[in-house]
């Protein structure tokens, strides 16, 4: 039945401190960017792979892959810095903090994408592009001053991050926004 199928995505869970600080950030762009919806700070999470369509019976199957993924990785740790936009700040759609992801958390990804191909979802065709996102463009906004304003904060800088805590969530998606929730959490041993 379509109702028992649910939308689903795996992600790094990150710290309130980098809530509080992206929350600021985007009530200062909030006063010169007209026309975004802008994701609530609680809501902010860096997505490892999206996974859309999952059956409840593949839960148990994903969170088993997360744990044999995570044996022997350490604590993530990475720099959140810059402010962009897909496709471009020229026709700004997506407006994300950047994410200066290191070796370990590409590599992670990479493995995390392929264990997931062997259960059935499709590998993701573009490069692996950490990012924050902040907000969401709406159709007949001012893109060039958005753009623009993305431009002008571009140097922005959050801090460095250490997280260990990967979520498979569940999303609904309402009129009001998305509704997140933990289907299964997975913790990266702390290091020694």
């Amino acid at each position: 039945m379509a109702t028992d199928i649910l939308r689903t995505f795996i992600a790094l869970d990150i710290p309130d401190w980098v809530r509080g600080q992206v929350g600021r950030l985007q009530q200062h762009l909030m006063r010169c960017c007209q026309g975004v919806r802008w994701v609530k700070p609680e809501h902010m999470h860096l997505t490892l792979k999206f996974l859309g369509p999952t059956r409840p019976e593949q839960i148990d199957r994903i969170k088993t892959l997360l744990i044999e993924t995570v044996r022997g990785v350490a604590p993530f740790v990475f720099d959140i810095a810059g402010l962009g936009a897909f496709p471009n700040t020229k026709n700004p759609k997506v407006i994300w903090a950047g994410i200066a992801a290191d070796e370990h958390l590409v590599s992670f990804q990479a493995r995390l994408e392929t264990g997931l191909e062997k259960l059935g979802f499709q590998k993701e065709k573009r490069t692996f592009s950490p990012h924050l996102t902040l907000g969401r463009v709406r159709d007949g906004a001012h893109r060039k001053d958005i753009g623009t304003s993305i431009e002008r904060h571009a140097g922005e800088t959050i801090g460095r991050v250490e997280t260990s805590r990967i979520v498979l969530f569940r999303s609904d998606l309402t009129p009001s926004g998305p509704v997140y929730s933990v289907l299964a959490d997975v913790h990266v041993p702390k290091r020694q």
